[in-house]
């Protein structure tokens, strides 16, 4: 697949304490639309499938739905859009965005129930709405990705997690090890658990959506640490992302994780998985090491 990659805004209504962008609700900023329109312009008509928004809250932006209508006018065949679904759960608002060419809904979805979820999100109400939200999407006829981070409180929820949001009919859950940037870094004791303690859960609920028959991806996770499930790892090979990050153009976003995000070790020299993993997060070997790899290689 080949796509247009927008990072419209570090705003959101949520304050996630493992955020990457470190956005928070009281955030404000506006969009340089002279500078986006450029971008969308420059790469209109050349072959890219559609438009991926993130953010930040794309939703939480007054003049979204201006910017939607900029990227239909440009002939981009659909957009793709990453969002805590909260707003979608105003169905005539989510129809709004699915007549402006939004296709595909990316939701993030961390807890079990409002309490975990909230709990997450620091924002009471946002389980709740996202529920509604899927619910919404699903009802325009719309696809729907759920993301779920798995972190240290919701190890145990994982399988419970991925029942709720197949109920809900959803087309595809994507599984994530966390990335220790932004609020993560700042929290990340609280937040981020070892590989090694993690994965049993990660691949019941592999599993699980197995036997639901949802397709499932796994993303962020090293090659060494998914033996028996390497071909659920999500396949960055097969996907080009073309970047606007603020004022920084990223032409190969799956080049740009490998090479700035993460590094291999020692312990990855002998692995036969080296050629297709990206590597370790580098904010997570700075508090755990390469221990944990020495034995998982092979």
């Amino acid at each position: 697949m080949k796509a247009i990659s927008v990072h419209l805004t570090d705003q959101c209504n949520n304050s996630c304490i493992f955020c990457v962008v470190n956005s928070h609700k009281e955030r404000r900023e506006g969009v340089n639309k002279k500078l986006l329109y450029k971008f969308l312009e420059e790469n209109a008509n050349q072959g890219y499938e559609s438009v991926n928004i993130h953010g930040g809250e794309a939703t939480v932006l007054d003049d979204f739905e201006d910017i939607l209508k900029m990227i239909q006018d440009l002939n981009y065949k659909e957009v793709s859009l990453q969002t805590n679904g909260r707003k979608l759960s105003d169905f005539n608002y989510a129809k709004r965005l699915y007549q402006l060419g939004v296709k595909l809904f990316v939701v993030s979805m961390h807890g079990k129930d409002a309490a975990q979820h909230d709990f997450i999100t620091q924002e009471t109400g946002s389980f709740n709405e996202a529920m509604e939200g899927i619910k919404n999407a699903k009802r325009l006829g719309a696809k729907v990705r759920t993301n779920t981070v798995v972190y240290k409180n919701n190890i145990d929820s994982l399988v419970e997690i991925a029942n709720l949001i197949i109920d809900c009919g959803v087309d595809h859950i994507n599984i994530s090890g966390l990335h220790p940037v932004g609020k993560a870094y700042q929290n990340f004791h609280q937040v981020t658990p070892r590989y090694s303690e993690i994965m049993p859960q990660v691949f019941q609920m592999v599993d699980q959506c197995i036997k639901r028959n949802t397709i499932v991806t796994l993303e962020g996770f090293p090659t060494c640490m998914v033996k028996g499930y390497e071909d659920y790892q999500l396949q960055w090979e097969d996907i080009h992302f073309k970047l606007l990050y603020h004022n920084f153009i990223i032409k190969n976003y799956a080049d740009f994780m490998e090479n700035e995000t993460k590094r291999h070790g020692i312990a990855c020299e002998e692995c036969l998985h080296k050629k297709n993993c990206g590597g370790v997060y580098k904010e997570y070997l700075e508090f755990y090491g390469w221990d944990e790899f020495s034995t998982a290689v092979g």
